[in-house]
């Protein structure tokens, strides 16, 4: 059976994982330094598809819904991730449901992130849920610290299946984000709806 792999540069939401990350860099990584021309380059293409003035394909807006193959390949995987952060960045508070071992498992990844801070509370809801409330600073981290587990763990072990799907589904409420005061709701139970937004 031949494995497919897909370097980080082609790597996006709904795209494939990496199936031998010990070949390819972590994201953090890079073969050379960067120089300052690139990231400029990068911080230009992200913020330009932030704010929608991009026509090209490697800085195109993440979309809803999951991007066909032809798309995810053209995407940068960097500039998707990076419009992920800027909205985040705008986001005052969100609402965040998940069962308890899932969010200790968040918040022990997360922790050590200097921008994340541990919400005040978080209410047992039922059955095991919990619910908590974290700000955009600390969904910032998470999402860093999301990325690069996705990355970094093994294909078909619980940490890259909890980093995938954590990312995604906050990836998923954070695009459909339009500045009008809705309430974000990230839902990592598939038994209870996962968007609230009215």
């Amino acid at each position: 059976m031949v494995h497919r792999t897909t370097s980080p540069d082609t790597y996006s939401q709904g795209g494939t994982m990496d199936n031998h990350p010990q070949d390819k860099p972590h994201p953090k990584q890079h073969a050379e330094p960067r120089d300052q021309d690139e990231d400029l380059e990068l911080k230009q293409a992200i913020e330009a598809s932030y704010q929608g003035t991009s026509t090209t394909p490697e800085a195109a807006t993440v979309q809803p819904a999951v991007p066909a193959a032809d798309e995810a390949r053209d995407r940068n995987p960097q500039v998707t991730h990076g419009v992920l952060l800027l909205k985040a960045a705008g986001v005052a508070s969100a609402d965040l449901i998940a069962h308890r071992d899932t969010w200790e498992w968040l918040s022990a990844l997360a922790v050590d992130h200097p921008h994340f801070r541990t919400p005040p509370g978080v209410e047992d809801v039922k059955e095991g849920r919990v619910q908590t409330v974290l700000s955009g600073r600390s969904l910032i981290a998470l999402l860093i610290k999301l990325w690069e587990t996705r990355y970094a763990a093994a294909p078909l072990e619980p940490d890259w299946a909890l980093a995938t799907t954590a990312y995604d589904r906050i990836a998923t409420e954070l695009t459909g984000v339009r500045g009008e005061g809705q309430t974000i709701r990230i839902v990592l139970d598939d038994g209870l709806p996962h968007t609230d937004n009215g």
